[in-house]
């Protein structure tokens, strides 16, 4: 990328209805032009830039249009439960947080927290509780090490219940050879309602 996130942003129209959290931006040196985001792109804001040598074609975002859904990014795999991290093979997209918004000052999900660390990554752990409030389940690949750090916070029985117990969110359950396998608890099920009951924001990070 060649120039600032905040000058990146500046490239939006002036008239869009809302501020986006996200915007995906294609690292061209890392695109092959396989086309592969531009057929997730739900606003069709993915274009190639067509070079005289085929090598050198490469895909583009239409800052003015994208949205931040991240489909381009990462989504369900049609072909199975699995989460699919990454729709470009090639790795080349990032999503950018946009300068102008700012993050809400106090997550949904801190106030239930009683443990003792509290130098959690309060935004990260919100979006995968959110996603477990969504679909009761998250799939992650093995081996990811980092990825599957996030759920130690979630699966430890630190999260109010009632104010005489606690109780862990999520807990590991047999996935498969090539994923890790988290679901919400009974227990968890009740306090992630409680959190997201007048939930109206959505995480795309």
């Amino acid at each position: 990328m060649t120039i600032s996130v905040t000058d990146y942003f500046e490239t939006r129209k002036a008239d869009r209805k809302k501020e986006t959290r996200y915007l995906a931006v294609i690292n061209k040196d890392s695109c092959t032009s396989c086309n592969s985001c531009a057929t997730q792109c739900p606003v069709d804001c993915i274009y190639e830039v067509v070079s005289n040598i085929p090598s050198e074609s490469y895909h583009q975002i239409d800052t003015s249009r994208c949205i931040g859904c991240q489909m381009c990014y990462r989504i369900p795999a049609e072909s199975n439960d699995h989460y699919n991290l990454e729709i470009c093979p090639w790795n080349a997209i990032d999503m950018l947080h946009n300068p102008n918004v700012k993050p809400d000052e106090v997550s949904a999900i801190e106030p239930y927290y009683q443990g003792e660390e509290s130098d959690l990554p309060w935004p990260k752990l919100e979006e995968y509780a959110y996603q477990f409030f969504l679909d009761g389940e998250v799939f992650l690949p093995v081996g990811d090490e980092g990825l599957i750090a996030f759920m130690q916070p979630l699966a430890a029985d630190v999260w109010f219940l009632t104010p005489d117990e606690n109780a862990p969110l999520i807990v590991e359950v047999p996935g498969g050879n090539d994923f890790v396998r988290y679901r919400a608890t009974e227990e968890g099920r009740a306090i992630l309602d409680a959190m997201f009951e007048d939930y109206d924001r959505i995480f795309l990070d």
